[in-house]
């Protein structure tokens, strides 16, 4: 039997979040010029072969040039990052990191590079990953702009209804969701099937929002790269 989230639970835990104190000192921590969190599905649909193309992809795009350049332009030039897996559980593969040279870079993609895997379940959960994110901001940094990355080739196993009452609750606080949805055409197969008004347009509808959020799809996995590196230069930029 599937875990669902009503409404009223959705709005509940989201209310909660917005009203919950910060965890440590605002006053204490770093000001960033952008809190990034890039959030990946590891649900069941991804087997193996697609999982490493998918981490394989942000590994590449993150060492390109370009981005580096993009980070340099924040006021102030730095960039906190953070990346979690998300399926029925989710989990912080790597914490909290400041980047703002190729150096702090490189140390960010090498945790991530020897993260294992988590094995947080099969399910697709995209409303809690959603609050496991917001509830992660401004632990370790304070300031700029508060953005939630999120990659998956499925639609919410829970519903839409609980998903757009916690993306809504998230836009008002001012965060921005960006969505990355992973096309799978024929006749390469995914269960559970991709909804069928096509999962960039279900993201757009009821996954992305906020301040000039983007959405950006991948056709398939082996295009991951070249999406996430658009879509980091269209965010951090």
């Amino acid at each position: 039997m599937k875990s669902l989230v009503t409404r009223r639970q959705a709005l509940a835990a989201a209310s909660a979040l917005a009203l919950a104190p910060l965890t440590a000192n605002a006053a204490e921590q770093e000001q960033v010029g952008m809190q990034l969190i890039l959030a990946a599905d590891v649900s069941g649909s991804v087997n193996a072969t697609r999982y490493r193309t998918q981490q394989d992809g942000y590994l590449e795009a993150l060492g390109d040039s370009r981005v580096l350049n993009v980070i340099r332009e924040l006021d102030p030039p730095v960039l906190a990052i953070s990346f979690i897996a998300w399926a029925r559980e989710q989990d912080v593969m790597v914490p909290w990191m400041r980047v703002h040279d190729a150096q702090t870079m490189d140390a960010f993609r090498n945790r991530l590079k020897n993260a294992e895997r988590p094995r947080i379940g099969i399910n697709t959960f995209i409303s809690k990953a959603l609050l496991f994110c917001d509830a992660q901001f401004d632990r370790e940094f304070s300031g700029g702009r508060k953005v939630i990355d999120v990659s998956g080739d499925g639609d919410d196993n829970q519903g839409i209804a609980g998903l757009r009452d916690v993306r809504d609750a998230l836009v008002r606080k001012g965060i921005v969701i960006n969505g990355l949805p992973i096309i799978v055409k024929p006749p390469e197969p995914i269960f559970p099937p991709q909804p069928p008004e096509g999962l960039d347009v279900y993201y757009r509808r009821h996954v992305v929002g906020g301040d000039g959020h983007v959405t950006i799809e991948s056709i398939g996995f082996d295009n991951f790269k070249q999406a996430i590196l658009q879509k980091l230069l269209l965010e951090i930029g």
